[in-house]
């Protein structure tokens, strides 16, 4: 008896050495994490002393390199979810029949940290104000959300049901507050509950190219534009995508999905030099398109784009955030431009709104004298040194869901953009910001009533 304890030790102990000893003919070498593997750390430090930090550099440089660390890792993610239905990442949801959610959509799959009414209507005025700018440019603007994969397929979800506070989503609620006022805006949440088919990918956060198609026919069609629709192409069923969500589980061994390619497409040259659909900026030429398109886009719009490159004559694509809007409007002079974000990301436009030179309007002739808490500083902005930036915020007692907020400086007015749920922010280009000492004031509006809850001039300290 003592004699098998001691070859069961025997073998474990030489299973936990294959690891070490097959470094030496087969590293790891390749991260599944989009980062750059540690190097060997140095016995010596940058001015020749001995490296304190050599034995810490080693063990995370173990961690990372030894042998058949993706294989283990694999195989460990796979355990856990085929046996024991949970996930080994923290960013993957293992749902049911094998489908994968991104963990990030799950306070909005739940209900458990909604957009408030305040939110909601910020984003609208935001959103109002980019339009006007892009109309004021000579363009034409349409927003565009797709939704969550589990905003559509929640039965697929675990047994998350039970934990549901509030089953409304707010790309749902958000839809009603656009249209009043009259944003083009295509609704794909509508537009994919309406499809029998099931248009997102399993092991993917996001749709497989017959919903990208379905989403591009459809803004197309709300553009009034000519286009092809692909309603002859012959397609092609392929098992090529590796998605993201099983990248992330099973690192380089997930199970490619299923997807769908069209042929011919409509041809396009890529003017950047680049070729990968995620380039954070990407310049097209279509052969037989018409017009010019710039798109705000996220990793949806990698599927989007060899459908919109080839059906405009020049296309801009960007992911930067926050939009450089006024910047490319005034270099590209697009006739459409397009603003594609993911729902779990409705947000950005109120925490991060486009860099746009605050709209002037018209002058407030009366406001009541209504004090309140204010804060606010002037400062350079971090994206774009051509402008500064003038952000505040405001008691919540001093807003409902429908204030605006307005700033008059040097006896002009300007519309604000509205930031979480108390704040805002302008834009100003540096050479026409006003001089120090300026005066200003800071106001509210709602049903055509304004009032000045804080005043002084350009430089001091907002107090209430």
């Amino acid at each position: 008896m003592r004699r098998s304890y001691i070859i069961f030790i025997i073998c474990c102990m030489l299973v936990c050495a294959i690891p070490l000893s097959a470094m030496a003919v087969r590293p790891t070498t390749q991260s599944t994490e989009n980062r750059v593997l540690s190097s060997f750390p140095s016995f010596l430090g940058e001015d020749g002393s001995p490296n304190l930090d050599f034995f810490r550099g080693l063990e995370q440089y173990f961690n990372e390199h030894f042998a058949f660390r993706n294989e283990l890792v694999c195989a460990d993610s796979l355990i856990q979810a085929r046996v024991f239905h949970s996930s080994a990442s923290e960013r993957v949801i293992v749902g049911r029949e094998d489908w994968l959610f991104y963990s990030s959509t799950l306070p909005d799959y739940l209900g458990t940290e909604p957009l408030s009414d305040r939110e909601l209507y910020n984003i609208a005025h935001n959103l109002a104000l980019t339009d006007n700018a892009v109309r004021g440019a000579g363009g034409r603007l349409l927003i565009a959300f797709p939704p969550n994969k589990n905003t559509l397929y929640g039965e697929y979800m675990p047994y998350y049901d039970s934990l549901i506070v509030d089953p409304a989503h707010g790309i749902d609620r958000l839809a009603p507050l656009l249209r009043e006022r009259g944003l083009l805006y295509a609704d794909l949440a509508a537009l994919f509950r309406a499809e029998d088919e099931t248009l997102y990918l399993k092991r993917d956060s996001h749709w497989n190219n017959r919903g990208a198609l379905l989403a591009y026919d459809r803004i197309m069609d709300l553009l009034e534009l000519p286009h092809e629709d692909y309603s002859d192409a012959a397609v092609e069923r392929s098992f090529d995508r590796q998605g993201d969500l099983s990248a992330m589980l099973y690192t380089l061994y997930g199970h490619p999905s299923p997807d769908y390619h069209y042929s011919p497409m409509q041809p396009y040259e890529r003017l950047d030099g680049g070729s990968a659909a995620d380039d954070p900026w990407i310049e097209t030429a279509g052969a037989e398109g018409r017009g010019s398109l710039l798109m705000f886009r996220d990793s949806f719009g990698n599927t989007l784009l060899p459908f919109f490159a080839g059906a405009f004559e020049r296309a801009w694509f960007t992911r930067e955030t926050p939009y450089g809007l006024e910047t490319l409007l005034t270099a590209h002079r697009p006739q459409t431009v397009i603003l594609e974000k993911v729902e779990r990301n409705l947000r950005d436009f109120i925490d991060e709104p486009p860099i746009l030179s605050a709209p002037e309007t018209e002058p407030v002739q009366e406001a009541e004298e209504a004090p309140a808490a204010c804060s606010f500083r002037l400062e350079r902005s971090v994206y774009d040194p051509g402008y500064v930036t003038l952000r505040g915020e405001l008691d919540g007692k001093a807003l409902s869901a429908g204030t605006d907020v307005l700033v008059e400086l040097d006896g002009h007015v300007y519309e604000a953009f509205h930031t979480g749920e108390n704040g805002f922010l302008l834009y100003f280009r540096r050479e026409s910001l006003p001089a120090p000492a300026a005066p200003l004031r800071v106001l509210t509006r709602e049903d055509g009533r304004c009032a000045c809850v804080w005043s002084g001039v350009l430089g001091e300290e907002a107090a209430p």
